[in-house]
């Protein structure tokens, strides 16, 4: 396929059309029903994908013609096909429609500021790679599970840190899990991917939760529980980190 697909959250108004006419391409954004996000635009012809976006009511899905990106506007998506381990992270602010809605566009570009650069800082001291930002939220990658922990727990209290100083921190959910995937160019893909944004969904405001297998013994975390992952048959080990 030679067509890239994303969302303009600014312009969703949750419809739905897309995801009646594509489930497999577009979901519900994690903890928001009010908005759609890109899954897997892959999985489906071209011809569907456009019919999708064309039936969206205020024309938020927006199509690209790979050919005519520029090389860095490609992000790596491109070039040979790889198995690697990483640790993923991936993290989102909760209720960010009510933050639009309650502050208004201009501060909530100035707190989304922010929160980009504030979380950037963190996660890449701690040697991640950013892969992508849905627009208020990051996919990153790590090289082991502990920089990932390290970097979720620094997250969370340097939020915590910021609402104790200036009054107010978006409440933001973080899921972390250690998976084999596919490494296409500077992009990664396959079920570990999957597994990671699924269990990111499970959180709430101020949260961490990661699977079982990606927390070492030295982190202070809750018992372990059985989660079955939205789109997935069979359930996972998963634990909350308490990073306080």
């Amino acid at each position: 396929m030679a067509v890239r697909a994303r969302v303009d959250r600014h312009k969703c108004v949750g419809a739905g059309n897309c995801i009646t006419l594509a489930p497999t391409a577009f979901d519900w954004l994690a903890g928001d029903f009010g908005k759609t996000d890109v899954v897997g635009a892959d999985s489906v012809d071209e011809e569907v994908l456009r019919a999708a976006a064309f039936a969206c009511p205020t024309a938020a899905i927006v199509l690209e013609d790979t050919e005519e990106l520029l090389p860095w506007q490609l992000r790596g998506k491109t070039g040979p096909a790889r198995r690697v381990m990483k640790t993923f992270m991936f993290t989102d602010i909760v209720g960010s429609t009510n933050l639009v809605v309650a502050l208004g566009d201009e501060a909530w570009e100035t707190m989304l500021g922010w929160h980009n650069t504030t979380l950037r800082e963190v996660f890449t001291a701690h040697e991640g790679e950013e892969i992508s930002t849905t627009g208020d939220g990051f996919f990153v990658s790590f090289d082991s599970p502990e920089q990932a922990i390290a970097s979720a727990i620094a997250i969370q209290r340097r939020l915590a840190d910021h609402r104790r100083t200036a009054g107010f921190a978006p409440g933001v959910r973080i899921g972390v899990h250690a998976s084999g995937a596919t490494k296409v160019g500077a992009d990664f893909r396959g079920r570990g991917v999957h597994e990671a944004a699924r269990i990111a969904a499970l959180g709430g405001a101020g949260e961490i939760i990661a699977s079982a297998a990606t927390v070492g013994d030295g982190i202070q975390a809750s018992e372990r529980r059985r989660e079955v992952l939205k789109g997935f048959t069979e359930p996972v080990e998963v634990v909350t980190v308490d990073w306080h």
